[in-house]
């Protein structure tokens, strides 16, 4: 293989509270060959206007945009929205184009490629059809699994498939937010260094579903297109979709409509070597003043005071969840503080309040990263008098730590058959996942197998609660 250069994460824009990073396809297929090099796995993201409909109304696939290592605009729509921004994307990377010219890549590089999802005679045919096309492009293999939710899938079954092939690329079609919520979970210990969503591109490869004609996808009219091919399916969606980027667009507009300023945004430093990093970002953080805008070691913990930040604007955001980004890339814990009131008010506005951990005051976030690194295994706490045992919940309920978490409470139920009631404590709780959720589905099982037994879930926050609506398990868990 060829050597490639090292690239570096490109700037980002928030755009309908969803970070957009400004890349074209040609820098994208050189990010993902230096992906491939560097043998880092790595997630890319491929997202449309109903991406970002859905992450409006779904707090975890909104994390997993903030948390993936590149999210490209695939949406006519988006790229003219982009354009109110003052940053406007330069480029729409769609999908259904990158997956072809990945193909074209794989066959003159020796690239293997790992197909998952997508109905098994789609799947079949797809893999045909880019045989036939790519000749000499490696298709280390592919599976459909049974069609079920996230926590009912067999991930073990899954997981050990894409290592067995250990490919270079994983190409997941189960459909957003299926694809995002399961590459996220899986995606570091599967080792592929680029795993991307592509949703319907494998029935377009198959020739399940005809593409538009590129003289319509020259105008942005692809969706059309696609309506008249499938009216009963995609009309609905389609109409929620452009009242949500109206709506949106008329909330965000403050951000949009930020004048330019000649003032630079400085960074101001409180070093402790006892104490996390502590970092004072200072006057605006707008579009084309960010160069001396400085970032945290990423050694170790840090704080980010937002105090003296007069005002933000889609760029300023994209620099503000870059910082977050490169701290999680990295293993380390970083937070805001003391956002001034036109910051949080556009955090707002963004809905970024909901992922990003943001904090009141300088002193509540200090708190907040002495809790994160103390590692909390649940702690039963025995009440005789109704035979109950309430545990609390870690901060942060995920697949780092929902094994350990759950053997924990199968063993401490298991010791003590007379208990009735178990009641899982979620007052510290601000990020669960879709393995978090799988947890407690099999806690909720585990305790009805003893007869006039029920969970009880205390304190959920606003966040806990989206995501089981989100998998529609209140009645399951009777909330």
């Amino acid at each position: 293989m060829k050597s490639t250069p090292f690239f570096s994460e490109p700037s980002s824009i928030v755009l309908l509270g969803v970070p957009f990073h400004d890349i074209t396809m040609s820098e994208t297929l050189e990010w993902i060959a230096s992906k491939i090099e560097l043998r880092r796995p790595t997630y890319l993201i491929t997202a449309n206007l109903d991406f970002a409909e859905k992450a409006s109304r779904d707090v975890e696939l909104h994390r997993i945009f903030i948390e993936a290592d590149l999210v490209i605009c695939d949406g006519t729509p988006l790229i003219w929205a982009s354009r109110l921004t003052g940053t406007p994307l330069r480029e729409r990377v769609a999908g259904s184009d990158l997956v072809p010219k990945i193909a074209e890549r794989s066959a003159k590089e020796g690239w293997k490629i790992f197909l998952l999802g997508g109905d098994p005679q789609s799947l079949a045919s797809a893999e045909e059809n880019l045989k036939k096309q790519y000749p000499g492009i490696i298709i280390s293999g592919s599976f459909s699994p049974p069609f079920s939710p996230l926590y009912e899938m067999d991930h073990d079954e899954i997981s050990q498939r894409i290592k067995k092939s250990a490919p270079d690329i994983l190409l997941v079609a189960f459909g957003c937010p299926k694809q995002e919520k399961w590459i996220s979970e899986h995606y570091k210990d599967l080792g592929v260094p680029c795993s991307i969503g592509v949703g319907a591109t494998i029935d377009f490869i198959a020739g399940k579903v005809l593409r538009a004609p590129r003289w319509i996808g020259l105008f942005g009219l692809e969706w059309v297109f696609r309506l008249l091919q499938e009216p009963r399916r995609l009309l609905g969606r389609y109409y929620h979709d452009f009242i949500f980027l109206f709506v949106q667009l008329l909330r965000e507009r403050n951000v949009f409509l930020i004048p330019l300023s000649k003032e630079k945004a400085r960074t101001r430093l409180s070093l402790d070597e006892e104490k996390p990093e502590i970092i004072f970002w200072e006057g605006p953080l707008l579009a084309g003043n960010l160069s001396d805008l400085g970032e945290p070691s990423f050694f170790k913990q840090f704080v980010i005071d937002l105090s003296g930040v007069t005002m933000v604007d889609s760029s300023g955001l994209g620099h503000l969840l870059q910082t977050l980004r490169r701290a999680l890339a990295q293993g380390v814990t970083g937070c805001f503080s003391a956002p001034s009131e036109n910051v949080l008010k556009i955090l707002q506005l963004t809905r970024l309040d909901r992922v990003v951990p943001i904090h009141s005051s300088l002193e509540i976030a200090l708190g907040f990263l002495a809790r994160e690194d103390s590692a909390l295994i649940p702690q039963p706490v025995i009440d005789l008098s109704d035979y109950s045992m309430q545990m609390l919940m870690p901060q942060g309920l995920t697949k780092m730590n929902v094994s350990e978490c759950f053997q924990k409470i199968s063993e401490e139920w298991k010791n003590r058959p007379f208990l009735k009631t178990l009641r899982l404590d979620f007052e510290r709780t601000h990020v669960l996942d879709s393995a978090g959720l799988g947890m407690i589905v099999d806690s909720h099982r585990m305790v009805q197998r003893r007869e006039s037994c029920e969970l009880r879930l205390l304190n959920l926050s606003p966040n806990v609660l989206n995501v089981i609506r989100i998998a529609r398990l209140e009645k399951l868990l009777a909330l």
